[in-house]
């Protein structure tokens, strides 16, 4: 099996639409640091959402629980609720009786090809059967080598040697071998230094071989059917090295569907709300949809998932519904809208067409420079209607917000302005009313559609 074929064969899986649904968003704030204390070494040190989440030296997690404030729209602050602290230390309990102390031979280590540091659009699960194949582990090993700094790794023990102050999880698959689920590169990089020794001794300290022939680990033995998932997500979806957020919502959508899991049920996994998973599997099946079903399926890639993510932030439900998300079937039903959407990440060519050769949208040349911008474009929508018309023909989303910041402080002065502008958006929601409203909630539509018409009435009647 070659190393494309590991990673390029699979598309991603369809997901589950039977699981719970709830209105969900995400805040989060990172601390990072390294510590030591007399007692024991604490190596890690960081706040992911629910708390505190640490790895020690006797090998087991623990929580330093603190109150948390998440800063959300830049001026209002959350605390995070003692419950969501509680599941969590819970969580890293029962974690705790299941990790067993041992000593393991490197060459009994193997590296996990399913790591989700790996997720991307294309995807492809190895079976344990095939883990310790020699061709799987050469591509799992370049992978990593090319993506995921293991040279950094590598002069650091060669020049202190492989410390064992932070254990490597593993899980038995075989008699006498273990896949790993947290601590790759580690293992990949210690690898790496015994083949140098191998085939040039001098190249490597004789103290630095003696720390690499017996590895300290922790063995997983409890029953998640995908353990590495809830040991990195843990360490990492906040975490030590960054990973990009599309991986992020993979590994929560991917652990949702093999264990049917609620919103609720994966927050707890990795210290998140309802709210803040949904925020972050709700951008999956967003993304899904464009990658899959848009007029931009040839230019969708991993960078388009933040921009989707924050669509479900608390800052942008006026935008949510102007592409009219549907919650139950997670998608948005209006395709012509998502589609002008994409095209404002993937800008095209007038033409399209050049020389015969169809030309794909330019990510460098994206209307919105930086996710965070759909809350201009949301600030749009909700309080000046002609200037988002405005961003939607010329596409300058900072003239846009010039100009309603402008309308908004003159409607300040003089409110007349204000009603005129409101009447406008008013007009432009009956225009687009969802036939779905009209239909279902039928009676309450004509009640109000009777009161506005007797007030327009009136109003007329002034005006002649």
């Amino acid at each position: 099996m070659t190393d494309e074929s590991i990673w390029s064969k699979a598309q991603p899986r369809g997901i589950s639409r039977s699981l719970p649904r709830r209105k969900t968003g995400l805040a989060s704030n990172t601390k990072k640091s390294y510590i030591k204390s007399k007692s024991h070494c604490l190596i890690f040190y960081q706040s992911i959402v629910g708390g505190l989440y640490t790895i020690i030296s006797e090998g087991k997690f623990t929580q330093s629980i603190q109150d948390i404030i998440i800063e959300e729209k830049d001026t209002i602050m959350y605390n995070i609720k003692k419950g969501v602290e509680q599941r969590m230390q819970d969580n890293i309990n029962t974690l705790n009786k299941e990790l067993v102390d041992a000593k393991i031979s490197l060459d009994e280590i193997y590296l996990d090809p399913n790591n989700p540091r790996f997720t991307s659009l294309k995807w492809d699960d190895i079976p344990d059967q095939q883990i310790s194949d020699a061709s799987i582990q050469v591509a799992t090993k370049r992978k990593l080598e090319e993506e995921f700094s293991i040279y950094k790794l590598v002069d650091n023990i060669q020049i202190n040697g492989f410390l064992p102050i932070d254990r490597v999880i593993v899980k038995k698959f075989a008699e006498n071998k273990y896949v790993v689920l947290e601590g790759n590169r580690r293992i990949c990089a210690a690898k790496n230094i015994m083949e140098l020794y191998k085939g040039n001794p001098e190249q490597v300290e004789e103290s630095v071989v003696d720390s690499l022939k017996e590895i300290s680990c922790l063995i997983y033995t409890g029953s998640e059917r995908q353990p590495s998932w809830v040991f990195q997500g843990l360490r990492h979806i906040i975490g030590i090295q960054e990973w990009p957020a599309y991986n992020k919502a993979r590994l929560l959508v991917q652990l949702m569907e093999d264990e049917n899991l609620s919103l609720t049920e994966v927050g707890k996994k990795f210290g998140l709300t309802a709210y803040g998973a949904g925020q972050w599997v709700r951008g999956y099946y967003a993304f899904i949809q464009a990658a899959e079903e848009s007029d931009y399926t040839q230019e969708i890639d991993e960078r388009a998932y933040p921009y989707l993510q924050e669509i479900f932030s608390r800052s942008n439900p006026v935008f949510k519904d102007w592409l009219q998300w549907n919650d139950t079937e997670y998608k948005f039903e209006d395709n012509l809208k998502f589609n002008e959407f994409l095209s404002w990440l993937y800008p095209r060519n007038e033409e399209n067409v050049l020389d015969g050769v169809e030309v794909k949208g330019n990510w460098d040349n994206r209307l919105i420079k930086r996710s965070n911008d759909i809350r201009i474009v949301s600030f749009l929508l909700r309080e000046s209607i002609s200037d988002f018309e405005m961003f939607r023909a010329d596409g300058d989303l900072e003239k846009a917000q010039n100009s309603a910041n402008t309308r908004k402080y003159l409607e300040s002065q003089d409110p007349s302005t204000e009603t005129l502008e409101k009447i406008k958006s008013c007009t432009k929601a009956l225009d687009d009313i969802p036939f779905k409203l009209v239909m279902s909630r039928k009676e309450e539509l004509s009640d109000l559609l009777e009161k506005l018409s007797d007030k327009v009435g009136e109003i007329l009647d002034a005006c002649r």
